[in-house]
């Protein structure tokens, strides 16, 4: 990919630019130069609210803040240093420009000393190394521009915080401090080392031919990947599973970029990357033959479960905590011993609290024993925390979490093979190649980002019943379809014939035993 920087004049770079430069130098001048347009997703917007309602939060404990303010961040760099000279202890997004960067501090308090101290508001509950990067950019610039930083403090979200419904936030309880300034002074000399660098590469459109890795998706999706792909070759080397960034290194050294350019019998390889680049090469399916010994050991009655949470950073809802999965529907075939299948659904489309009729009726339809299969058993295991937040439901939530259950997403990833796959990672997409049903695309509602757009839509005030109703058929029209597309994988891998290739008595074999099948969650303390 090969592109011509536009001829505008130089510009700082800034918090956002360095850590796409810490990501990858392509994405950091694509990034100065032709950013791309930030997608509106109910899920980002989600995010921002939850960020400036912390950033308000957190200002609220320093009642004498002085908010600065300017058009440009030159201007409020101007404005920064005239409220210091005038006196200011505490100003609320003050900037600061030195050494060819620019940065914003959420909250500065000036010492009697006049020396700083910087505070960072984080929606997360740890201390992430990206955080303490962050901070030490603005440590940087700041004493760059001839000021002292004292310490640095990172304000995130206590995790055990319990919400009482109705009841504000209360600022010291939510948010917990945390004294970063070692970390962070540590990191100072690596920022001064990386900045020449990230200089050089916005300088550079040389840096347009590096090919795509594993780091286009870590830590978080590149804004540039889907046009990256666009012009990539059809199967690029990423998409190799469970690729380690010294494997990938070594290959891009040999010239390889593509998975068509990997042998099968490459040393170093996993029983996984063989079997999915052996699938490549022969140009069809391979099955595990303990796929189908593993779905066929499940307990019946069978219940085929598909369940749709959202992740909620800020709790809501009575004793609810910060960042939990949020249920509010499923949809479940059971299929009994004598072949009966029984179909069940819960949804609930309102602003109330959905977990306690989650919890019931779920465990209701779970009461007659078996085991659950599922696609993805985090959103199961999730259910535990209700076991705290839901003291008054801990039966049902123990009939839940206490069945014993199947993964047939892991399941497959281990030993399932397509040449047209190379992840089981999206039900829908497994269903229409595994299946050749591509019905899924006809549904409304296709993941978190679109469950919480109609959560929202179903919470606005004044909302009509009609377009609730809708909102509630089409969450139990998408779990009834995961759940039904769950019994028919079960009943074609389950009496499957095993064509995987017979390999020679002296080839590589998995390693280890695969993890038994169906599994018990464990027991609740």
């Amino acid at each position: 990919m090969k592109k011509q920087a536009s001829p505008k004049a130089p510009r700082n770079l800034d918090k956002h630019l360095f850590e796409s430069g810490q990501q990858c130098h392509k994405r950091l001048w694509l990034d100065y130069h032709q950013p791309a347009v930030a997608e509106t997703s109910a899920t980002r917007s989600a995010m921002s609210n939850v960020g400036q309602e912390l950033l308000t939060l957190a200002r609220s404990v320093f009642p004498k803040g002085i908010l600065i303010e300017g058009k440009t961040l030159a201007k409020a760099a101007e404005a920064t240093q005239e409220q210091l000279a005038a006196g200011a202890t505490v100003l609320f997004g003050a900037a600061f420009l030195a050494d060819g960067v620019e940065v914003q501090s959420d909250i500065l308090v000036v010492n009697k000393d006049g020396q700083l101290d910087l505070y960072e508001i984080k929606s997360g509950t740890k201390i992430k190394h990206r955080y303490i990067f962050d901070l030490a950019l603005q440590m940087h610039v700041v004493e760059a521009s001839g000021r002292t930083v004292r310490a640095a403090f990172l304000l995130h979200i206590n995790p055990k915080y319990t919400h009482k419904e109705g009841v504000p936030y209360p600022p010291m309880q939510l948010l917990r401090s945390a004294d970063v300034t070692t970390k962070v002074r540590k990191q100072v000399d690596q920022v001064k080392v990386r900045l020449p660098y990230f200089r050089r590469a916005v300088a550079d459109d040389s840096v347009l031919a590096l090919p795509m890795g594993t780091y286009c998706t870590t830590p978080f999706a590149c804004p540039h990947l889907a046009q990256c792909t666009k012009e990539g070759p059809p199967l690029p080397l990423r998409e190799l599973p469970e690729l380690t960034r010294a494997q990938e290194l070594e290959m891009h050294k040999e010239g390889i970029e593509e998975l068509t350019a990997v042998d099968s019998k490459r040393p170093g390889l996993t029983f996984k990357q063989r079997r999915t680049l052996a699938s490549l090469e022969q140009k069809a399916p391979i099955l595990e033959a303990f796929v189908r010994e593993e779905l066929r050991q499940c307990a019946q009655p069978l219940h085929f479960l598909s369940i749709a949470t959202l992740t909620e950073p800020l709790p809501r809802f009575e004793a609810q905590r910060p960042w939990r999965q949020v249920p509010y529907a499923w949809g479940a075939n059971t299929l009994h011993k004598d072949g009966r299948v029984e179909t069940a659904s819960f949804s609930h489309a309102d602003r109330t609290d959905p977990r306690i009729d989650f919890a019931t009726t779920l465990a209701k339809q779970l009461e007659v024993g078996g085991t659950i299969v599922c696609w993805n058993d985090e959103t199961l295991e999730d259910l535990r925390a209700l076991l705290e937040d839901l003291p008054t439901a801990k039966a049902a939530v123990r009939t839940i979490i206490g069945r014993q259950h199947v993964d047939m997403m892991k399941l497959f990833d281990a030993g399932v093979f397509h040449p047209e796959l190379r992840t089981h990672s999206d039900l829908e997409a497994s269903v229409a190649v595994l299946l050749q049903d591509k019905s899924g695309a006809e549904l409304a509602l296709h993941n978190e980002d679109d469950l919480r757009e109609a959560i929202d839509k179903a919470a606005a005030p004044r909302i009509r019943s009609t377009t609730k109703d809708k909102i509630a058929s089409d969450m139990k029209a998408w779990v009834a379809w995961r759940s039904d597309r769950l019994l028919q994988l079960y009943r074609k891998f389950a009496d499957m014939p095993d064509t995987r290739s017979k390999p020679a008595a002296s080839a590589e074999k998995p390693a280890g035993k695969a993890k038994p099948l169906p599994k018990p969650l464990p027991k609740p303390s």
